[in-house]
């Protein structure tokens, strides 16, 4: 089974742990980054939870995974208790049309 993690504030975190999901509480973004580098660093992760607003304050360290190109770990982002903030439609409209090589447009 592939090991799945989430670093997430302590509150959802603890949700997914109970869930069965190895959860990373965090309070704050240094902690994030930290966590994330250990993460992969271990390997053992084939999925990674991460909010909305991790996301974008992550994106750099997310980058850096995706241009390897081996297509694990997949990043997951979700909402957090603020409700959804639209990061994850931006990051999924500029990676398609990054793929088709031309502008996408929103209606």
């Amino acid at each position: 089974m592939a090991g799945v993690a989430v670093i997430a504030e302590k509150h959802l975190a603890t949700g997914f742990r109970l869930a069965g999901v190895e959860a990373f509480p965090i309070e704050n973004i240094k902690e994030a980054k930290t966590i994330l580098s250990r993460i992969l660093t271990e390997g053992k992760h084939d999925i990674i939870i991460l909010t909305e607003r991790l996301s974008k304050e992550l994106h750099d360290e997310k980058a850096k995974v995706l241009s390897r190109g081996k297509g694990k770990p997949i990043f997951a982002i979700f909402p957090d208790f603020h409700g959804p903030t639209g990061q994850r439609t931006r990051e999924l409209h500029d990676l398609i049309s990054e793929s088709v090589g031309a502008e996408l447009k929103f209606e």
